[in-house]
C-alpha cells in the first residue's frame, strides 16, 4: 500500500516539527521537509525528500515545492508565518487552492485565521466566552480604553507565537511602551537580527506583510493557561487532547510542563468554532481557566501544529497518529513510546517528566536526541553566540501554576474514547 505523503513547512526552530514528523513517520506516513538548513528536523530517520528555504525568497521555495506536485494529501505548517504564506500563495496560485484549503480550511476563513481580533469576534457570535477586547487602528483607541475604567490588560501582535507579540501591561503608560516596542520591531534592526544572528529565512517576506503591525488589547484574566488541539477534517472535530500549563517560559510564554485534562467548555469551544469556520488540518486553541471558576475564556486560535501533536497516552493515541490512520483508512498502528503519566514535560532541560529521550526518540538516534536536548537552533551558531557576547539575553523566570479546582487527571476512557470514534468513522 502506497504510503500517504504529507509536506511539513517550518520556519523557525521548535521542537514540535521534529517530534510531529517522527510521529508520521512512524505511523507509516512519507513526510517531506520544507525548513532552512541545519534545522533539527533533518536528524529525524525515515524522512523523504527535505528542501531548504531560500533566505531572500521563502515565498518563492515554497511556490517551487508545491509547483510540481508531489500526490501530498496534505500540508502541515508549524508557524504562523507559514500559514499566511499558503494563504498569499491560495490568492496567487490557483491549482494550489484545493491542497491548501483541505490543509488549513476553506477561503472565507483565512481572515479569521491570520487576525485575532476577527477570530474573538466570530467566537464571540458563536456564544463563546471571550474576553472584552479592541483593535488598536490609533493612539487615541489605546487612550480610549483606559479612560473607560480597564486595568490591567493583555496587548497582542498578530501574526506572532511563542509570546514573542504579547505583553502584559498595568497602566496606560506600559501599554503605550509595549505598543513602540512592537512597532519597533519592524524595522531595519530587528530585520537585520532575524536575518544575520538567527537566520530566519521568513523575516525578508514578512516584513511587508499586510496586518503584521495590527494590535489588540484585551481584557487580562487571571488564571491557568490552557490548550485544546484539535484535529479538524471539513468542520468535523475527528480528535483532540487538552493541557493546562503547569508550568510556562515567563508570564506570556509558551508551557513547559503540561497536565492531560478534561474540559467541556473547551472541548465544546473547539467543536463550535471548527464546525463554524469548516476548519481542517490542525489546530490549538488557548484558553485560560479563570480563577476560582474553572471558566474557560478563549484568547486566541494557532492554525498550526502545536507542541503536543506528538503526544500519545495508553489510552489516547496522538493526534499525529489520528491523523496517519484517517489518511490510511484503518486504526492507528500501536507503538510503544506512549505516556503513563498526565504530566508532561515538552523539553528536555525541564526536570519534570521523561518526554523526549523515552517518549520521542526510538532506539538507536542518539544524534536525534542530541539535536534536541542542545541548546536550540540558531542558539548553537556562532552568530548567535557572538550577539549574546555583545548583548546578554534577558533572562525569563519560569512561572509556576496551581492545578484548577475540578480539574484532575483524565478519567479513564469510555465507550466515546477518541480511537474508538476513529473505528466508526473510518
Amino acid at each position: 500500500m502506497k504510503k500517504p505523503a504529507l509536506l511539513l513547512v517550518t520556519g523557525k526552530w521548535w521542537p514540535a516539527a521534529a517530534r510531529l514528523a517522527l510521529a508520521l513517520v512512524q505511523q507509516g506516513c512519507r513526510v517531506d521537509v520544507l525548513c532552512p538548513t541545519g534545522h533539527p528536523l533533518l536528524q529525524v530517520p525515515g524522512l523523504g525528500r527535505c528542501w531548504h528555504f531560500a533566505m531572500r525568497d521563502s515565498l518563492g521555495s515554497l511556490r517551487a515545492v508545491l509547483g510540481p506536485g508531489h500526490d501530498y494529501r496534505l500540508i502541515l505548517p508549524c508557524d504562523d508565518e507559514v500559514v499566511a504564506q499558503l494563504i498569499t500563495l491560495h490568492e496567487q496560485v490557483p491549482v494550489l487552492r484545493h491542497l491548501i484549503e483541505q490543509s488549513i480550511g476553506p477561503a472565507q476563513a483565512h481572515a479569521t485565521l491570520l487576525q485575532r481580533h476577527q477570530l474573538l469576534v466570530t467566537a464571540q457570535s458563536l456564544g463563546l466566552d471571550v474576553p472584552e477586547h479592541r483593535p488598536l487602528d490609533s493612539p487615541q483607541d489605546l487612550l480610549f480604553w483606559f479612560r473607560e475604567g480597564h486595568g490591567r490588560s493583555v496587548l497582542k501582535r498578530d501574526l506572532s507565537f511563542g509570546g514573542a507579540g504579547v505583553r502584559i501591561v498595568n497602566d496606560q503608560a506600559e501599554a503605550e511602551e509595549a505598543c513602540r516596542a512592537f512597532s519597533r520591531s519592524l524595522r531595519w534592526r530587528s530585520l537585520l537580527r532575524r536575518l544575520v544572528v538567527e537566520r530566519d529565512p521568513l523575516a525578508w517576506w514578512s516584513r511587508r506583510l499586510p496586518g503584521r503591525g495590527q494590535v489588540l488589547v484585551q481584557r487580562y484574566i487571571e488564571g491557568q493557561p490552557a490548550n485544546t488541539l484539535m484535529l479538524c477534517e471539513q468542520g468535523r472535530v475527528l480528535a483532540l487532547v487538552s493541557l493546562a500549563a503547569v508550568e510556562t517560559h515567563g508570564a506570556t510564554g509558551h508551557a513547559t510542563v503540561v497536565r492531560r485534562i478534561r474540559h467541556p467548555g473547551m472541548e465544546a469551544a473547539a467543536r463550535r468554532l471548527c464546525a463554524h469556520l469548516q476548519l481542517n488540518g490542525l489546530h490549538g486553541l488557548d484558553f485560560v481557566l479563570e480563577k476560582g471558576s474553572d471558566r474557560a475564556w478563549l484568547i486566541e486560535l494557532n492554525p498550526r501544529c502545536t507542541q503536543s501533536t506528538h503526544l500519545a497516552w495508553e489510552d489516547q493515541p496522538s493526534l499525529a497518529a489520528v491523523l496517519a490512520a484517517r489518511l490510511r483508512g484503518h486504526p492507528p498502528l500501536a507503538v510503544r513510546q506512549v505516556l503513563n503519566n498526565d504530566l508532561v514535560s515538552l523539553f528536555p532541560q525541564v526536570p519534570l517528566g521523561q518526554a523526549l529521550g523515552e517518549h520521542d526518540v526510538p532506539r538507536g538516534q542518539p544524534a536525534l536526541v542530541q539535536a534536541l536536548a542542545d541548546p536550540p537552533w540558531p542558539r548553537r551558531l556562532w552568530t548567535y553566540r557572538l550577539q549574546t557576547r555583545l548583548r546578554p539575553p534577558r533572562a525569563v523566570s519560569r512561572v509556576r501554576y496551581e492545578d484548577p479546582p475540578g480539574l484532575g487527571p483524565v478519567p479513564p476512557a469510555d465507550d466515546a474514547s477518541s480511537s474508538d470514534q476513529l473505528s466508526s468513522s473510518t
